[in-house]
């Protein structure tokens, strides 16, 4: 080991002992310099993905430069033979002119880290994706001097060796160009073999581990390459070197294949954007038609649409496809969508099967929600959902407190469209009415309305019914008649299909929400997969308890699906005077039901033409605008519907929006940046003046 480093000191002293070093330094980090601000003034994005990628483009030109006399110097000179006899191991040699070659090259990447303070200053970057953006073109580097010196380990001229390693960095790192030529095998070994696949998950913050292989194995093949390459005492044993290298072959091409095959990615970023939500990768897998994506922006897109889009190619096995588009550079192109796209307009287009549908981004970044639901629309027919009205029911396109503006935004993005049903006017419900929903009606259905929806349930329809909770008083004020009245049980609707609501109050000592007691919290759930699975705590404002009734056809299958969460601490409280107290034989005792479904197989009755699915819960405010966000009331109201509905993908509340970090700097702040940037090659022009003037002395 002290060899190997005597060694490394010597090489990279060596870079040191001429101007050219310096020289070196100097112009790559102007051209760094230069490229870094231009790419910031332009993306004002906190990130350094772009400039990863001019650092890794530069060092294909860079690195054939910096290896091309490692090993063929001292061919060329005789030096190769001395070392040979000495007590050196060959592995010792070419390790030692590598890590010093390594030496160099990573105070290069490090003369780069100003870059990441200038954006953590001025910005809010993501910290972990910049590292591993630099642990990426580090290993990228690493790689090609690992190739530099193998190839310099087979010749004595130094500019056969540049020209022979820019010939091959050159092949790996444009490999990719020309993959659209290629299909099948060949298609695979390319992206195998070619590095900008592997170096851009780096540079994205998405790791896998058959990338990290992929360049250690590269390094591990090219230094035991250039080991054999330099061996005089098998200069003439080719059989041997051809073995030996046919089954190093093998062996790297086996490890790297198995690493592929058993394939590990994680995610770094610090929104998981490369992670797709579990409900987006249920509908991208399940797609049996082809998807096109075609986003419009002018001018050079943020980093995370891209990132995005990829993603969706990536989970989708081939069937979605993605670009990227300036509608003001390709007019042409941009015409076949059929309207005119401004400069100020930015959009997704999605296409599949004829059907088009447009995401609009202009005012706020590009959602995966908007995706997703823009995919399930153009893919699968969309669920249409009828909230009934007249009844003094909530009301979806109110944004207070009370509406249930939230839970339409959500039905809208999993593909399901809510629209207002009054039965008093149209006298029937739609035909297309997949769930009928009954949102806290607080007044009486007419007979002839009752008529409708039992109708509508005994030919196979799916309904939701949400009754609120009974009116409460204090002992010193009796309810009236009509405040007795209001919100309804609907038994005359529900009593036949099993179940019985009270005219009670559901209470819990022990489990409830802030400090109502009335608001029982619970996830005491019977088993019911499609309903009720990964759900934490679900709550509800008063509810009643539900019991089940014996009038009901036989061919009707029900089962309760959320129960208050204490024994013996709840039950349903029949005094509505607010004196909270357990009368045995007069109120509920707990675990009390406060949600049903039931369901009914097709062909039961004469006109039944479908399943009929009922959910039933007593309380319609764990749905509203102020509850819905609170514990799983989302996941629970989506669930639901879902269930009812009989979607066949999964359904999903939503994930938080990706938010482009900005770096928009200030004329001053430029200014400042600029300065900044300047210092730095001068800086290292002193330091070299400095070792020249004491070399001299």
């Amino acid at each position: 080991m002290n060899k190997i480093i005597a060694i490394a000191k010597k090489e990279l002293a060596g870079y040191f002992k001429s101007p050219m070093a310096y020289l070196v330094l100097i112009i790559t980090a102007s051209v760094f310099n230069i490229f870094f601000f231009m790419i910031i003034d332009q993306n004002q994005e906190a990130n350094l993905r772009d400039v990863f990628l001019v650092m890794e483009f530069m060092f294909v030109f860079l690195v054939p430069l910096l290896t091309m006399k490692v090993l063929a110097e001292e061919r060329a000179t005789g030096t190769i033979e001395f070392l040979m006899t000495s007590p050196t191991s060959n592995t010792a040699i070419v390790m030692g002119k590598y890590l010093g070659s390594l030496a160099f090259f990573t105070l290069i990447i490090i003369l780069t880290f100003p870059y990441y303070g200038i954006v953590e200053y001025f910005g809010a970057p993501d910290r972990l994706t910049i590292f591993f953006g630099y642990l990426g073109i580090w290993l990228e580097g690493s790689l090609f001097l690992a190739i530099g010196i193998l190839i310099s380990s087979c010749t004595c001229s130094q500019i056969v060796a540049a020209i022979s390693s820019y010939a091959v960095i050159f092949m790996l790192y444009f490999a990719m160009s020309f993959i659209q030529y290629f299909e099948g095998f060949a298609e695979n070994v390319i992206r195998a073999v070619s590095t900008m696949p592997h170096s851009e998950s780096f540079f994205v913050g998405f790791i896998a581990t058959s990338d990290v292989v992929y360049y250690l194995s590269g390094i591990l093949f090219c230094i035991i390459l250039a080991c054999i390459s330099i061996e005089n005492r098998f200069r003439h044993k080719y059989i041997v070197k051809g073995i030996g290298f046919i089954f190093l072959c093998l062996l790297m091409a086996g490890g790297n294949y198995f690493v592929h095959k058993h394939d590990r990615k994680i995610d770094f970023t610090l929104l998981k954007q490369h992670t797709l939500d579990a409900h987006t990768k249920d509908v991208t897998q399940s797609l049996k038609q082809d998807v096109r994506l075609t986003a419009f922006y002018v001018g050079l897109p943020p980093k995370y649409i891209e990132d995005l889009l990829k993603a969706y190619e990536r989970f989708s096995n081939g069937r979605i496809v993605t670009e990227i588009v300036d509608p003001l550079v390709q007019l042409g192109y941009a015409s076949q969508f059929g309207q005119v796209i401004s400069s100020n307009e930015k959009k997704v287009f999605v296409q599949s099967g004829g059907k088009q549908k447009e995401v609009d981004f202009t005012e706020n970044p590009l959602s995966e929600e908007e995706l997703t639901n823009a995919i399930l629309r153009v893919t699968q027919k969309a669920q249409q959902i009828y909230f009934l009205t007249g009844h003094g029911e909530f009301n979806f396109s109110d944004e207070g407190e009370k509406g249930l503006s939230i839970l339409a935004e959500l039905l809208l993005a999993n593909n399901m469209t809510p629209h207002k049903l009054m039965l008093g006017i149209t006298g029937k419900i739609p035909e297309d009415c997949d769930v009928l929903m009954v949102a806290g009606a607080q007044n009486h259905f007419t007979l002839e309305e009752e008529k409708i929806i039992n109708e509508y349930l005994n030919q196979g329809g799916d309904a939701v019914f949400l009754v609120e909770h009974t009116l409460v008083t204090t002992a010193d004020k009796l309810l009236t008649e009509e405040e007795k009245n209001k919100n309804p049980s609907l038994n005359n609707i529900l009593n036949a299909w099993g179940i019985r609501i009270a005219n009670d109050i559901v209470v819990d000592l022990v489990s409830h929400a802030g400090d109502d007691v009335g608001s029982p919290a619970t996830r005491n759930y019977l088993s019911h997969k499609a309903i009720v699975r990964d759900l934490d705590y679900t709550f509800y404002v008063r509810p009643r308890s539900i019991s089940i009734v014996g009038n009901r056809r036989k061919t009707i299958k029900l089962a309760p699906i959320v129960l208050t969460a204490s024994k013996e601490q709840s039950w349903g409280e029949t005094n509505r005077t607010l004196q909270v107290k357990f009368d045995e034989g007069v109120d509920r005792a707990g675990p009390v039901p406060i949600a049903f479904v039931m369901w009914e197989p097709r062909g039961e009755l004469e006109k039944k033409t479908s399943d009929t699915r009922l959910a039933v819960f007593t309380d319609a405010d764990f749905m509203t605008n102020v509850f819905i966000n609170h514990y799983s009331n989302a996941q629970m109201a989506l669930n639901v519907v879902s269930w009812v509905s009989e979607l066949d993908y999964k359904i999903f509340v939503g994930r938080q929006k990706l938010e482009v970090q900005p770096l928009d700097l200030t004329s001053l702040q430029k200014r400042n940046v600029i300065i900044l940037l300047c210092i730095m090659p001068i800086l290292i022009a002193l330091s070299g003046l400095v070792v020249w003037i004491r070399g001299r002395s």
